[in-house]
């Protein structure tokens, strides 16, 4: 459990207020203050309580899920910048997340240097802002690559119907060094039935696919790859070393207030052996999830979601997620979640059977 003192929460708390009162009306841009740069100041502020079994990895209480500050803007017509950090409640202290340069070329051909997300996977890309449950599903846990230091290109074509995005990266995550000299390359492909619109009023059909490899050293890997007991697998979670092979694909139908979204990704994992031989030790992990949603007058959402996983080392995890969500303005959004464990599932990094999750909002 993450315990938050005093001054986390004072300063999670002064985080979006000190970002609300920039943006309210009648307050003065960095621009008309001399700064020379236009820029846009952002927040997120997720919190609430959980509710948790004795087999969660967590303890029951209030917590902190995210507290972060953003500024984006542009430089002249040159390039687009991006700046991240998060408020990390257990050191009390603020992270780098992401930290990103843009040259838009065209709308067909962008490129980005810094630490980002690599294209990879549907809900892996998503913010934390738009997820539909307080984390991401236990497959874009696990095998998503995360923030990577590395370059990307992208953009997008037929009107906006397909975008792509692909790039070279060090492979190691939010760290400037690069294991080995080795890297890791990524890319997607998505297409959407009908382009870019601002409100669906006909059957919209969306597929991706995704794709990622990286020859390590010691890289770290993500969380819930492992069931059971950490030390029983160093190989897979203590600095991987051996080849990654990523696989990812995803479908997302949509129709007035309904949507049905699935992904589905996989991760092979030859390890490198220690041994004289340097035999190559064969793990996998695949998995993913299916949701149904409805959103009553664009305010009210309830989505029932299977989320599933058969890690690289470790018993099979199946849970049943219900949850309802409320959004009471356009930063605001009030939720409520429940786990059902299937087949008596162990705990998940994320999630547990009989796992209660009351979530409070604000992003802007």
């Amino acid at each position: 459990m993450r315990r938050v003192g005093w001054p986390g929460v004072v300063l999670a708390a002064g985080l979006v207020g000190a970002g609300a009162a920039i943006l309210s009306p009648g307050s003065a841009t960095a621009q008309q203050q001399g700064v020379g740069l236009p820029l846009e100041i952002g927040g997120l502020l997720r919190t609430g309580f959980r509710l948790e079994p004795d087999a969660s990895n967590e303890a029951d209480g209030f917590d902190i899920f995210d507290a972060r500050a953003s500024v984006s803007g542009k430089v002249g017509i040159v390039f687009d910048y991006f700046l991240q950090t998060e408020f990390d409640p257990d050191e009390e202290a603020f992270r780098l997340l992401d930290a990103k340069a843009t040259l838009p070329i065209r709308p067909e051909f962008e490129i980005s240097i810094g630490m980002f997300k690599p294209a990879f996977g549907l809900e892996a890309l998503q913010s934390r802002g738009d997820l539909t449950f307080v984390e991401r599903a236990q497959a874009s846990e696990a095998i998503a690559p995360g923030r990577q230091v590395g370059v990307s290109v992208g953009g997008s074509a037929l009107d906006g119907r397909l975008t792509y995005g692909g790039g070279v990266f060090n492979g190691n995550g939010r760290t400037l060094e690069n294991d080995g000299n080795d890297f890791m390359f990524s890319g997607r492909l998505e297409y959407n039935s009908i382009g870019t619109i601002a409100f669906y009023e006909e059957m919209v059909i969306q597929a991706g696919a995704s794709i990622a490899y990286s020859k390590d050293t010691s890289a770290d890997l993500g969380r819930g790859l492992v069931t059971g007991d950490p030390a029983g697998a160093p190989e897979l979670t203590a600095g991987f070393a051996g080849d990654r092979l990523l696989l990812g694909g995803d479908v997302q139908a949509t129709y007035h207030a309904w949507s049905l979204t699935g992904e589905y990704l996989r991760g092979d994992f030859d390890i490198a052996s220690a041994t004289p031989g340097g035999e190559q030790i064969e793990a996998d992990a695949y998995g993913g999830y299916v949701e149904l949603g409805y959103r009553a007058y664009g305010a009210i959402e309830g989505v029932l979601r299977y989320d599933g996983l058969s890690p690289a080392i470790g018993a099979n995890r199946d849970f049943l997620v219900a949850g309802l969500n409320v959004y009471p303005g356009h930063y605001a959004k009030f939720g409520l979640q429940y786990a059902f464990d299937l087949h008596d599932s162990p705990a998940a990094p994320t999630l547990a059977g009989n796992q209660f999750l009351v979530l409070a909002q604000v992003d802007f």
